[in-house]
């Protein structure tokens, strides 16, 4: 029976294409009958009396590209793609694989998936322009010298593309481009390092931030309290001491934690000379060396 309940006038023996009426199934599609049909070709596929008549089947999908319910994306564009016929090829999900040609000239293969829901628009070369727009551009400190190849080609399991660089320090090196395009590859590492110096505020081997750092927060093993300050068990006495510009100042062994922690207080007149000459003197005198950019 079809939707308005008259009998479906196909019989064993009609064709549709490719495609012969062999008998009905007993199955039902939307209230539809589902006819087993024999393709010209010899197989066989189960097809229902409206997907006959819409004439949206005519094989078993031997000649056939396209799915039934399947856009057909022929001659439309997307992108700098146009698409010129669907192959043979599918997904793992089903989707059909589209061949196409980009404005460039160069031809590709593209799922439909990919193609609908935006994911691609050129063969590539939007992604990638000419090797040859690259060569002499910079990216922070690099200056591009020539392509390395990809990954493939330089022993790495990938297929990215990968430049030789020249820094601004004067060592070359290897720099992914997706790197070099989204600012994570800057320099050798020597842009890094003065940054990680910088941070430390280094001065004469003492760093100005570890000893502003030291007055907030004492170190998980101190066990006296003071940072500078620590019990000898072999004396079994307090010591103190305190380290400016690495050198290590012993100031002496005493009985009572109380006079070492007195004595190390005592001392960090030495680190606070040190921090104000670096505030006061050493960095304004540091930031007028810098060349004006």
């Amino acid at each position: 029976m079809s939707k308005t309940g008259t009998i479906d006038r196909i019989k064993p023996g009609r064709r549709f294409g490719m495609l012969t009426v062999e008998s009905d199934t007993g199955l039902r599609k939307n209230r539809y009958v589902v006819w087993r049909c024999c393709c010209d070709c010899g197989n066989e596929i189960n097809i229902s009396t409206k997907e006959l008549k819409d004439k949206k089947v005519c094989d078993c999908g031997c000649t056939t590209r396209i799915r039934y319910g399947a856009n057909d994306l022929t001659g439309q564009r997307f992108g700098d793609l146009k698409v010129l016929y669907p192959t043979e090829k599918r997904t793992d999900q089903g989707s059909v694989v589209w061949h196409a040609v980009c404005d460039c000239g160069k031809e590709c293969d593209v799922s439909a998936r990919r193609l609908v829901r935006g994911k691609v628009h050129s063969c590539g070369c939007l992604s990638n322009p000419p090797l040859e727009n690259y060569i002499g551009k910079r990216f922070g400190r690099w200056t591009v010298i020539e392509f390395a190849g990809t990954g493939k080609d330089i022993g790495l399991n990938n297929s990215k593309r990968y430049w030789k660089c020249r820094c601004d320090c004067g060592n070359e090196g290897i720099a992914c481009q997706a790197e070099l395009q989204n600012g994570d590859s800057q320099s050798c590492g020597c842009l890094h390092t003065e940054r990680v110096l910088e941070k430390l505020k280094l001065v004469d081997g003492t760093s100005i931030t570890i000893l502003e750092a030291v007055r907030k927060k004492l170190r998980s093993n101190n066990a006296s309290g003071k940072t500078g300050v620590c019990f000898i068990t072999s004396k079994q006495k307090w010591a103190a001491y305190i380290t400016l510009q690495k050198k290590r100042y012993r100031l002496g062994l005493f009985k009572d934690k109380s006079e070492a922690i007195r004595v190390r207080t005592v001392a960090e007149g030495m680190h606070d000379d040190f921090i104000d000459w670096y505030y006061q003197e050493y960095l304004p005198a540091r930031e007028l060396e810098q060349p004006v950019k």
